[in-house]
């Protein structure tokens, strides 16, 4: 579904001209607390995304090329469909190894953001909803329908730094998994873009996680980001490693 979703969006792009750009989702915890003009498109896609996790005896190494379509929908509102047409997993355990290729889940989901300013000490919001549909391969999906409702919220102390707070609940086979991520950011020059983050994790059934990182990310001409990510694991529980690439476009209409 998300490959046919894909093709359908990257066949149109000749059709469109490049306008103003917006703030891309990508990186970091959360996303943006804006959304694209009304009739614009945006592709996130990772390049891929490294995860790497030891459970059970089981070392496991995924990589996934993790896409995000983004569509303005007009006023405060903008449709999200995400997916991995693309994933690999390498298990090791003992003498065994043993290795998949396939696609995850597909996702659909809309934001919404009112309209605030975006000067120095300005203060920002948006709410996210999403569905997550059990159609991956075995390996790379839930298993189940995964429903999601978040919010970030962002302060601009200055021009050259903003500060962040990410909250999402992620509800999945009855069971709830909680997450809080504040993120510390600032620019550098017109272009670039640094920033460390802290997410802590509460899952029902995997117990407490929490990861530190953060990322860089770079703009080529206006419509181009280029970004790079990494986050490590702060106690026992969860991926010790998740790091990863990431391309953004953005597509719009001339006025």
């Amino acid at each position: 579904m998300k490959k046919r979703l894909a093709l359908v969006a990257l066949a149109a792009l000749p059709t469109v001209a490049l306008a103003d750009p917006p703030d891309f989702d990508r990186p970091g915890a959360g996303f943006a607390t804006s959304v694209l003009p009304a009739g614009t498109l945006a592709l996130e896609q990772g390049l891929p995304t490294y995860e790497r996790q030891r459970q059970d005896g089981l070392l496991d190494r995924t990589y996934t090329a993790d896409s995000l379509i983004r569509i303005g929908l007009g006023g405060a509102w903008e449709g999200q469909i995400g997916g991995s047409a693309w994933n690999r997993l390498e298990e090791r355990g003992g003498a065994e190894r043993r290795h998949a290729v396939g696609h995850g889940d597909s996702s659909v989901a809309l934001k919404y953001a009112p309209s605030g300013t975006d000067g120095d000490g300005s203060f920002t919001w948006a709410a996210l909803g999403e569905v997550t549909f059990a159609n991956g391969d075995e390996d790379f999906g839930n298993g189940a329908r995964q429903y999601s409702l978040g919010s970030t919220m962002q302060w601009k102390p200055d021009k050259d730094h903003q500060n962040t707070l990410y909250a999402n609940l992620d509800r999945l086979k009855g069971r709830n998994t909680w997450t809080l991520a504040p993120t510390f950011g600032r620019t550098f020059g017109e272009n670039g873009m640094g920033y460390v983050e802290m997410d802590a994790i509460h899952d029902a059934e995997d117990g407490n996680e929490v990861q530190a990182g953060g990322g860089l990310a770079y703009t080529i001409g206006d419509h181009v980001q280029l970004d790079a990510y990494a986050l490590h694991r702060v106690g026992r529980h969860g991926p010790s490693v998740r790091a990863g690439l990431g391309l953004s476009i953005f597509f719009g209409k001339k006025a």
